[in-house]
């Protein structure tokens, strides 16, 4: 999702709380494990996934921002999950390719993005309208600077945009197999196919799937 968005929507401050409320439930019932995902060479704690939701929700609040078809509760909880996540594995295969991250190039694409947005002061209502934590600003920047980079890597300069996403999908999901995905099963089941998450059945099976 594109910082550039501009703001569509706003929703009270009282459910943006009632669903800070929801998150905080969910991720409290995790407690029994300090890891989220853990990895081969790496893991997501809980505490780092919570100051992640907690910083969304906030700026939601403090903003009165809620975006378009806004996810909430342990929808927001497996989104944020699977972009910590495919975050890892594209910096393992930044490194795996020999792809290094410029410093200089990610002040300057943030630089970009104040820009773009029209100045430093509508950052807060931005962040919130995509759903990114402040802090977790410059690692979204080196994320697209790693795919990026991963392009002329992984398919011929006149490959077509869908035929760069297909490439990349098929190389982020190898390195998942390598890294060998581990999800707390409080959050759902890791599809290293598609590295997405399958929402966990919270009736374990009780309620019959009516399809059937």
């Amino acid at each position: 999702m594109s910082l550039e968005t501009i703001m569509k929507l706003r929703k009270t401050k009282a459910v943006q709380i009632g669903a800070l409320l929801v998150v905080g439930a969910i991720l409290a019932g995790c407690a029994n494990s300090s890891s989220a995902v853990s990895m081969k060479h790496g893991s997501v704690s809980i505490s780092n996934l919570q100051s992640t939701i907690n910083a969304i929700t906030a700026e939601r609040i403090a903003t009165n921002t809620m975006p378009q078809n806004a996810l909430t509760g342990a929808d927001l909880v497996r989104a944020q999950l699977r972009l910590k996540i495919i975050s890892f594995l594209l910096h393992r295969g930044a490194s795996e390719k020999g792809i290094v991250i410029n410093p200089a190039e990610v002040v300057a694409n943030h630089a970009k993005i104040i820009t773009q947005i029209g100045g430093e002061a509508a950052l807060p209502a931005a962040l919130a309208n995509a759903s990114i934590a402040a802090s977790d600003l410059d690692r979204y920047i080196e994320d697209i600077i790693i795919q990026d980079s991963l392009r002329a890597k992984l398919v011929a300069p006149t490959a077509s945009d869908q035929d760069f996403s297909m490439a990349l999908q098929k190389y982020v999901s190898e390195i998942g197999a390598r890294e060998n995905v581990k999800l707390n099963p409080r959050y759902g089941v890791w599809v290293a196919e598609t590295s997405d998450i399958n929402p966990v059945d919270a009736t374990n099976g009780a309620v019959a799937n009516p399809a059937k």
